[in-house]
Order: C-alpha cells, then structure tokens, then sequence
C-alpha cells in the first residue's frame, strides 16, 4: 500500500540524463509565448527535448523542484472553463515517462495533476494521453520530461480544449461550501458523494504539501474530546490512496494527521485511520481523487467518535505522555504544576539525573526542526531548570541545548534553543528544586521553526577522505543524509546527475571482495544505490555483483562487489524520502579475500540495454566481438532466472525476450567472457 499521506502524482520516474548540453529554445518556461487555446480548438505542439535543462524550471522547493526533471515547456491560454486533453499521439518516439501535470505559474510553484487515468492506448502507437478535467480560464504550463531512452527526442503534442459541460465539479468540491454536521461520541456518520470531477482549486493553502491534489470535502463538529475512525470500507475496486488527515481550517494549512490506520479493519483491504484524543472543535475531511489507484467515483465513508480520556496537560511519568503535534511554525505553550513531581520511572538508574523529581510534557516533529523553550515570565526567576529533551523513557541519552541565555526574557528566566532536531518524538523534563525556587504553577513558551537546509559535511564526494580498509577488516561508515544535495555529484549527462547523495570513501590496498550493508535501517530503506565510484565526481561506476535481502534479517539489502581491483572507491548513500531513504544511517562495508575468477579485466561498458526499464523484451547492443558469451539474469538474492550462450559482433544487436517471465522489481544482467564480464542493473516495470 502507499503511504496515505503522500499524494501519488503518477509521475513514472526514471533516471533521466542528457544527451545533449545545447538546450531548446523552449527550455526555459519564461522564453515561451502561451498561445491561445479556445474552447472546441486543438493545439499542436512539436519540438525536441534533447539537452534539456532544469535551470530556473521551478521555484525552489516546490513540488516539481523536487524530481529535478529537466524539462523544455510549452503554454496555452484557455478562455473559459474547459476539460483538457494532452497527448503525445504521432511523437516518432514513444514517450514512456511524461508529466500527468501542468502548472499555472512559470518558474512553476504548483502541479494540477491529472483527473482521470492515462492512458497509452487511445494514441493507438504507444504515446500516452492524459486528462484534465474542469480547469478554469487561464494559462497554463506544460512540462515535457526528459530521460534519455524513454523520453527523449522530437515530439508532437496535442492539447484539445472541450466544454467543461457535464463534468461540473461536484457541490462539496471547496471546503467552503460544506457544512459541518454534528458528530456526538459514540455515534457516527457517513459521508456519501462521487468525486469523479473534484478539483484542486482553493482545496490547501499555498505552501501547502497537499496543494494540487484534487479532493471534495466534507466536515463534522465534536463537542468533547473523542478518538475518532474514518473508514472506507465497501468501496470497490478498493481505493488504493487516500488522505489520512483532517483540517482544522478552510483553505487547509492546519492539518491533523492520523493516529494509526490499518487494511483489515473494513475486511475488503479498504483503510481505516484512526485519529485519537481530537479536541472538541470542526474538522474537514478531504476525499482524495486519484483514478490511477482506483480513488474515484461514487463512496461511502464512516465517520465514528468514541469517548477519549482528555490529556492532561502534563505528566509525572514520563511513560503516561500523550505527545502532541508540533508543526513548524507553530508556537504551543506548555502549562502546568511540579509541586507534586516524583522522581519515579524517570531515568535510568546509571543518569545522572537519576532522583530528580520532574513532570513531563511530549511533541512529535516530522521535520527537522529549531526548537526554543523560553521560561519568561515565572515570578521568582526559576534558577534551575533542565535544559535538554529526552527521546526514550526512563531517559538515558538525553538531547542537550545548542545554546542558552538568561537575557531573551528580560526578567532572567532561562531560554534554550535546541537546533536541527531530527523529526521524532521528544519529552521535555520540568524539575522540581524549591531551594532554586524551581516549584510550583508554571508557563513555557515553546516556538518551532524549520531546520535552514545546511548540507551534511558529506555531501560531495570532494569533501570525504577515504579510510583504508583492509582485507579481513570493515568500516562502519555513519552519517545523516537528510540535507542531501545533488550538486557536484555525478558528471553531466550520468543517468544519476540528479540524485541527492551523501557520501563516504575507502581504499583498499589489494585486490578485495566487499561488502557494503544497510542493515539495522528502521524503517527499512527500499531505495538505494548499487554501485561504487572509483572517481570523483561519480563517472566511473563499479555496479554490484549480487545483492540480496536476507543477510541482514530486517530486510534491508546487502551489496556483494567481487574481484575490486586495489584502489579508492566512494560510495553514495541515496536520500528518498519517498522510499524511506531518509535521516541518520549506519553502514557495514567489509573486505575479504578475492576470490579468484581467471578474468583478465572486469569490463563495465561492454554492452547496454534498451530501453530500461522495460517490460523484459529488450535490445542488448555489444561493443566488443566474442565467440562465447554466456548471459544470465539473476534476482536479488542471486539466483539465475535466465541463462543462454551467444556469439557477438561489436555494434550488433541481441534480442532478449523476457516479457511474462520476469516479475516487476530489480534483476542483475550479467555477460561473461573467457576475458572480461559485464553488469548491469534490469529493471521491469
């Protein structure tokens, strides 16, 4: 199942590169003149997208900014409202990769995706054909991705405008024109409407990560604290992407998100989410559009509300904390009375802090953020307070202030400030020292601000310096790649020119079998780079031997590189978020002795495969002539799916038919020779 939370744009990413460094005269989305799309009119555009670029594409931070495609634009200007049809039919390629969404803004700041289901069918010569349905008057941008073998070349698009006619948006389309029906504890509602034509305008804020998404809303009031479910079930087909979250306002900027949610509740593999201890007050629920993964159409949802115990505001046991949402920018303040405070279950018994009487309070971040605890305004001047925050109970690693001072307040009370704090769930101690006047009714103030995004010292290449790793040896290689960037990388036009990596280095002074192993990652990290560099920036890549899942026990996956040659290697830890990639990591990288394999040379470039990713037909084209080659397609765990015996020629072309024998997922392609053997990654959508 996706991650209910992130909304599933389609946006089949491959690893696009460039072909070219001449860009178009349409590269930038500022360079082209929208031309006028009238209702019942067709637009054809045609171009080239080699050498396109990403320069000033998009605002920083956007959605798009944050693929990185390079992209040459095209815009239209429609009169009225209109149900948009873009397609690629005719291109003297086939487009695998596309954008399903375009922009109103150039540099673009926003996505509108697509309102019903691509399709590569209608075309009738494999290009795509997407739908937009009941976009307002007005100018649009749209983006022609760019990846080398599955988005690259001369294209001819066609952009149709029809009426907007019978595809009006449904009457719960904004949040403002819904009404909030009553929710009383232990009873509940059910939501019932057809978002087939929901739009995404004024549904979020700007700024919003949710904004674009197309949705129809509906809301419900409680008048007392309750823990309340939102169900899907019965919908069919199953609804495989949904919103688990509400808002507390209209446009959505304050968002709750949900408790814990389930597939096995409803019976049928539709969610459950579960959102406990909401505080009495209107709540707007979003219904997400998203027909790629079934989310359209007519449905029913279950809105139900059971009795919850009303947190308190603080607790004398760090166990009993309720931790509470701290958004960035917010500014909650903490209340309550240590008079009372024990000392029990606090901290481990080896803390020193062991024997403080303290209550707590409790907050979850989800990004990395600057927190300041300020104490102004106790009255006497608190002369002992605990300046750091704990992230397990009884607390033994306590986080520490990054720095404090007595002036902010003015009066002398104390203010720390905690910087980059990893997201997460954090405790705050209150001691309780009457002889430092520490007792008693008491106020802090607390304000969360983003993390400003500073790089990891990592985060080139050109900043490591490698550590020697010797046969029988292994190095733990530890770092954060939250702030990965992908500047100075990998050489323009690499298939990776656009990854966000951190990075680590080691050398080697024989020949070495080596190991590299994400073990230990939690939640598991399901993306990852395969491969070393032996320069910097990343050209030369030495691609993985086998790989597999199970040596680890937790799932994460293990790289095998055999035979490396005595050397510098640099090693790239990928940042995806999207796949869990993301945040402090520890890796094992071993060396053992090689295992002699009689091969002269280790060849990397020998042939290439086209297209990847694909289907499992592909086209191998080899660059050296041989008598006796020997090809195998092996799985992650290193067993051979597919094995056959060929003869080459330099430049020739090899068919290899694999379609319905290969699951979709990762395969090693591997060639050998009496002299040489070659891999590759194979990857079938």
């Amino acid at each position: 199942m996706k991650n209910p939370l992130i909304l599933a744009l389609v946006l089949w990413l491959a690893a696009p590169g460039l072909s070219s460094l001449h860009a178009q005269v349409n590269d930038l989305c500022s360079g082209v003149t929208p031309e006028v799309l009238n209702t019942g009119e067709t637009l054809t555009f045609t171009g080239d997208n080699t050498g396109a670029t990403t320069t000033d594409d998009y605002v920083p931070g956007s959605l798009l900014d944050g693929f990185g495609i390079p992209v040459v634009w095209h815009a239209f200007t429609t009169t009225a409202c209109s149900d948009l049809v873009i397609d690629y039919c005719g291109s003297p390629s086939v487009f695998v990769d596309f954008w399903n969404a375009v922009a109103s803004t150039c540099p673009a700041s926003n996505a509108i995706t697509v309102t019903q289901l691509y399709d590569y069918t209608t075309c009738g010569d494999g290009n795509p054909t997407m739908r937009f349905n009941n976009l307002g008057a007005g100018t649009y941008y749209y983006p022609v991705w760019t990846a080398a073998g599955s988005a690259e070349g001369p294209y001819i698009i066609h952009v149709t405008a029809n009426a907007c006619g019978g595809s009006q948006p449904p009457v719960n389309d904004n949040c403002t024109s819904v009404t909030p029906e009553l929710l009383a504890v232990d009873a509940s509602l059910t939501f019932i409407g057809d978002n087939a034509n929901a739009t995404a305008s004024g549904d979020f804020a700007a700024g919003s990560p949710f904004a674009g998404a197309p949705v129809v809303w509906h809301a419900f009031t409680t008048e007392s604290c309750a823990d309340v479910t939102v169900a899907y079930c019965g919908l069919d087909p199953v609804w495989a992407n949904t919103f688990g979250i509400l808002s507390r306002d209209c446009p959505a900027s304050d968002l709750v998100y949900f408790s814990t949610f389930n597939d096995t509740a409803c019976g049928d593999g539709n969610i459950t989410y579960t959102f406990t201890s909401l505080l009495a007050g209107t709540y707007y629920l979003p219904v997400l559009l998203d027909p790629n993964d079934g989310a359209v159409g007519p449905y029913a949802i279950e809105v139900a509300a059971l009795t919850c115990t009303a947190p308190p505001a603080y607790y004398d046991f760090c166990s009993q904390v309720i931790f509470q949402d701290l958004a960035a920018g917010s500014s909650p303040t903490l209340t309550g009375d240590n008079t009372n405070a024990t000392p029990t279950g606090d901290f481990v018994g080896t803390s020193p802090f062991a024997g403080a009487p303290v209550v707590w309070h409790g907050f979850t971040t989800t990004v990395c953020t600057n927190i300041t605890l300020t104490y102004c305004g106790l009255d006497p001047v608190w002369n002992n307070t605990f300046g750091f925050l704990g992230t397990a109970c009884p607390l033994e690693t306590p986080v520490f202030f990054s720095n404090f001072n007595t002036t902010a307040c003015g009066d002398g009370n104390v203010t720390y400030v905690f910087t980059a704090l990893p997201p997460g769930n954090y405790l705050v101690p209150v001691v309780r020292d009457e002889a430092n006047n520490a007792i008693g009714p008491y106020s802090i103030d607390v304000t969360a601000v983003l993390c400003p995004n500073i790089p990891p010292p990592n985060d080139n290449c050109a900043d490591v310096t490698p550590e020697a790793l010797a046969v029988g040896g292994s190095l733990t290689l530890v770092g954060d790649n939250t702030n990965a960037t992908a500047t100075g990388d990998f050489v323009a036009g690499s298939p990776f020119e656009i990854a966000p990596v951190a990075w680590h280095a080691f050398t080697t002074a024989e020949c070495a079998d080596v190991r590299v192993a994400y073990c230990g990652l939690d939640p598991v990290w399901a993306n990852t780079l395969g491969f070393l560099s032996t320069t910097c920036p990343g050209e030369t890549l030495v691609f993985f031997n086998t790989f597999t899942d199970t040596l680890c026990t937790d799932t994460n996956v293990t790289y095998l590189f055999n035979d490396l040659p005595a050397g510098t290697y640099y090693v790239p830890v990928l940042k995806d978020a999207v796949n869990d990639a993301i945040g402090p990591y520890s890796l094992q990288v071993t060396a053992t002795t090689c295992i002699t394999t009689g091969l002269s040379i280790l060849e990397l470039g020998a042939f290439t495969v086209m297209p990847n990713p694909s289907n499992g037909n592909v086209q191998i084209r080899c660059a050296t002539s041989e008598p006796n080659v020997e090809m195998a397609v092996m799985d992650m765990t290193g067993r051979i799916i597919h094995r056959s015996n060929l003869s080459t020629q330099a430049g020739q072309v090899v068919p290899l038919e694999l379609s319905g024998v290969l699951s979709t997922g990762a395969y090693l392609l591997r060639l050998s020779a009496p002299t040489w053997r070659s891999e590759q990654r194979l990857v079938i959508q």
